[in-house]
C-alpha cells in the first residue's frame, strides 16, 4: 500500500485531530487539510483526491453529509469520521457514498484497514478478470459468486467454500491466498481431514512435544502454528471428528492452543478457509458436526457449481485442456457432442484427466466410441472408488471395531508371511512393540464376534 502516492483529503474542524490524522497519512502521500464544509468544496474545485476522510460534525450539525455527494460524484473514496453511533446516521451516510465508517477515536490498526480495503477496490476490476480466467467461466450465475470473492478478500473473517469433489476448492483457497491482504505474504497451510484419523489429525493441527504419544519421537509444530501469518485451509472439514472439533473452536476463536503434552501456550494468526462436499446442515442434524464451530467457520460462504450446471463453459474448458498438452487431437462431430452431453459426475477434474488420457492414445481424430470407452472407465473408477468402504461390513461392527479388526487382518498377514518372526514383522509395519500387543490383544475380541 506503501508503494501507491495517494491524493488525500482530510476534512475535519478539530486542529488538534487534522493535523494528527495527516501525521498517520503522510507516509501514502500528499495530504490537504480543510477544517470546514466551504474549504473542502474549494479543494475539489483545485485538487484531484483519491480518498477523503470526512468528520460528520464540522461548522454545525452533521454538516459532514451535506459534501458527500460532490465526492462521490467525482469518484472519490469517502471514510466517514465520526463518534456518532446512531444507526439512522451510519445508514444516512452510506446511502450518501460513504465506502467505510471508522468510530472515534479510531487507531493505527484501523486506519490501515481501511487503507487496504481501498487499494482492494482500485484492484477490483483486475481481481474479477483474473478469477475469470483462473476458473474459465461464461456462466452469469458463476460470475456472481466470484464477484462475491472480492468482498472476501476485503476481510480477514473465515472463509467457507462448498461444492462437489472437482470443482476447484482448492484451487480457489490458494488464489484468495494470493490476493488476501496482509496473509498473502504468509504460508499456505493444507490439511485435508478426510486423510487422517482422530489421533493423527490432532497431533497434524495442534503439534506436540516429544514422548506425548507413543511414536512422538521428537518436538513437531503443528500446522495451526506453521499458519501464523498467513492461510489454513482444512479440505473436507465434515471429516473432522468431533473432539478435534471442539479443541479446533477454541483454537479459532482465542488464536492460541497447546499442543499435545505442552505446558505453554502456543499464538497464531491466521485466517481459516474451510472447504467441504457434504451437506454440513444435514451434519449437523446428524449430530456429526458442531454446530458453535459451523457458525466459526462460515464468515464468507462461497459455492462453486458442478460442471454440469455451467454447460456454456465446456467449450472453454476443454480448449484449455487442449492447449496444455503437447500433442494436438480433433473430435469430430459425434465426440463433440458426446463431450458437450455427459454429465461429468467428476466435473472439472474429470474433465481434464480424460483431456491428457486422449492425447495420449495413437489416434489423432477422436471418435464418440473411443471418448465413450473412455468415459465408461471413468464412471466405473469413480463407482469403484466411492464404493472403496464396505457398508455393510462397517454397519454391522462400527467404524472403530472395523479399523481395529482391519489392523488385526494386517498384523496376522504379516506375521504369516513371516514365519511368525514378531521383530521383522515390527520393522515391515513399522510399528512399536506396545502397537503390536495391542493389536493382538484386540484380535481376541473379534475371535469371540
Amino acid at each position: 500500500m506503501k508503494k501507491i502516492l495517494l491524493n488525500l483529503l482530510v476534512v475535519e474542524d478539530d486542529l488538534l485531530s487534522r493535523l494528527s490524522l495527516k501525521a498517520r497519512l503522510e507516509c501514502y502521500g500528499w495530504v490537504n487539510e480543510a477544517s470546514s464544509k466551504s474549504e473542502a468544496i474549494a479543494a475539489l474545485e483545485v485538487h484531484r483526491f483519491d480518498l477523503a476522510f470526512v468528520d460528520l460534525d464540522l461548522e454545525h450539525h452533521l454538516a459532514g453529509l451535506e459534501i458527500l455527494s460532490s465526492l462521490k460524484a467525482l469518484g472519490i473514496y469517502i471514510v466517514i469520521l465520526s463518534g456518532r453511533e446512531e444507526e439512522s446516521v451510519v445508514e444516512k451516510a452510506y446511502q450518501l457514498g460513504a465506502n467505510d465508517f471508522l468510530n472515534k477515536p479510531f487507531t493505527q490498526t484501523g486506519l490501515e484497514r481501511v487503507l487496504a480495503k481501498f487499494e482492494a477496490h482500485l484492484n477490483r476490476d483486475q481481481s474479477l478478470q483474473k478469477l475469470k480466467l483462473a476458473f474459465l467461466t461464461n456462466d452469469s450465475s458463476m460470475e456472481a459468486e466470484l464477484a462475491s470473492v472480492h468482498q472476501a478478500m476485503l476481510s480477514q473473517r473465515p472463509i467457507l467454500i462448498t461444492g462437489e469433489s472437482g470443482t476447484g476448492k482448492t484451487y480457489l483457497a490458494k488464489f484468495i491466498h494470493q490476493l488476501s491482504q496482509p496473509f498473502s505474504q504468509g504460508p499456505f497451510v493444507h490439511l485435508n481431514c478426510a486423510e487422517f484419523s482422530e489421533s493423527l489429525i490432532e497431533a497434524e493441527l495442534f503439534g506436540h512435544e516429544k514422548g506425548a504419544f507413543t511414536g512422538a519421537h521428537k518436538k513437531k509444530k503443528g500446522l495451526l502454528e506453521l499458519a501464523h501469518e498467513g492461510i489454513l485451509f482444512l479440505d473436507e472439514i465434515a471429516c473432522m471428528p468431533l473432539a478435534v472439533q471442539k479443541k479446533l473452536l477454541k483454537a479459532i476463536e482465542e488464536k492460541c492452543f497447546y499442543p499435545l503434552g505442552a505446558e505453554v501456550v502456543v499464538h497464531s494468526n491466521f485466517r481459516l478457509i474451510s472447504a467441504t462436499c457434504e451437506d454440513l446442515s444435514q451434519k449437523m442434524t446428524d449430530g456429526e458436526f458442531r454446530s458453535d464451530l459451523f457458525f466459526r467457520i462460515e464468515g464468507f460462504n462461497l459455492h462453486l457449481k458442478p460442471l454440469r450446471e455451467r454447460r456454456s463453459d465446456l467449450s472453454l474448458l476443454i480448449a484449455h485442456f487442449m492447449k496444455l498438452g503437447e500433442r494436438r487431437i480433433a473430435f469430430d462431430s459425434d465426440a463433440k457432442e458426446l463431450l458437450m452431453s455427459y454429465q461429468w459426475p467428476g466435473n472439472v477434474r474429470e474433465l481434464q484427466r480424460v483431456i491428457e488420457v486422449l492425447q495420449t492414445k495413437d489416434f489423432g481424430i477422436v471418435s464418440a466410441l473411443d471418448l465413450q470407452r473412455l468415459l465408461q472407465k471413468s464412471t466405473k473408477s469413480a463407482k469403484t472408488e466411492s464404493s472403496v468402504l464396505p457398508n455393510d461390513e462397517i454397519a454391522d461392527l462400527g467404524l472403530k471395531n472395523y479399523i481395529e479388526k482391519m489392523e488385526v487382518d494386517i498384523v496376522n498377514n504379516v506375521l504369516k508371511k513371516n514365519n511368525n518372526k514378531v521383530r521383522k514383522t515390527l520393522t515391515d509395519l513399522k510399528i512399536s512393540n506396545n502397537s503390536f500387543y495391542r493389536i493382538l490383544e484386540n484380535a481376541k475380541k473379534f475371535e469371540r464376534l
